[in-house]
């Protein structure tokens, strides 16, 4: 029983292992024909602008209800911020993947909302340093996630919601509800495939270990309980 047990907590644990995997392996190429606003918690102003061109976005952590993508150009060398998210959700998962804020005036780029992975209903909202999110929410006349410290992003940060009138209330995913059901602003982004480890070839985007993982944790359940019957048996000799 013993052996079983151990047996169990490795499958546990490769079944945990392949589940982080999966959600980190989030990355997406998307293509701007336009200036892009993204949160910048070093920048003065709260946001970096990004000029047209490819970008890569990729779900750097997700130990927690809240995460960090990081933003890079197309190859994925150059990082041009850090930005720390909470959970999204949309009704029908689409193809588009970085959806925009509400209209601006004429001459602004337009700010990031959230993202959302090709085929998936959950996604990452973007969350803005206070005052430029105040800024937003009262000129697009949308809520905007925001939060207080400056600097690198810490998980434990205390995340707020800046409202068109200019008021500060507790984060609810339900304020947002009413503007992101006629929200169809977006672009399509391509998702990128992680390179295995022999040749470099991609895998299809349906790929999955979950079998393998599976097969696994039969196979070192077997050979406990082969262990098992070879020590009894020698036990009797």
């Amino acid at each position: 029983m013993k052996i079983m047990r151990i047996a169990a907590a490795i499958l546990v644990c490769l079944a945990m292992t392949h589940s982080v995997a999966a959600q980190n392996s989030r990355r997406t190429k998307v293509r701007f024909n336009a200036p892009v606003e993204i949160p910048s918690y070093d920048a003065k102003s709260g946001v970096m602008s990004l000029p047209p061109g490819e970008y890569m976005f990729q779900l750097a952590d997700s130990s927690s209800s809240r995460h960090i993508v990081r933003v890079t150009d197309a190859t994925g060398k150059k990082v041009y911020s850090m930005i720390m998210t909470i959970p999204d959700y949309r009704l029908n998962a689409t193809s588009k993947t970085v959806m925009y804020l509400g209209e601006r005036p004429a001459g602004s780029p337009a700010a990031l909302k959230s993202w959302f992975y090709p085929g998936e209903n959950t996604g990452e909202r973007f969350i803005y340093p206070k005052a430029k999110a105040q800024a937003l929410a009262a000129e697009i006349k949308q809520p905007v996630p925001s939060r207080d410290a400056a600097g690198p992003v810490a998980t434990t940060d205390v995340v707020q919601v800046q409202t068109p009138t200019r008021t500060e209330v507790a984060y609810d995913p339900k304020l947002f509800e009413p503007v992101d059901a006629g929200d169809s602003a977006g672009v399509e982004g391509e998702a990128v495939q992680l390179a295995s480890a022999a040749g470099g070839a991609t895998l299809p985007k349906t790929a999955s270990n979950v079998y393998g993982v599976g097969l696994a944790g039969l196979l070192l359940l077997g050979a406990g309980l082969a262990f098992r019957r070879t020590a009894y048996l020698g036990s009797r000799t």
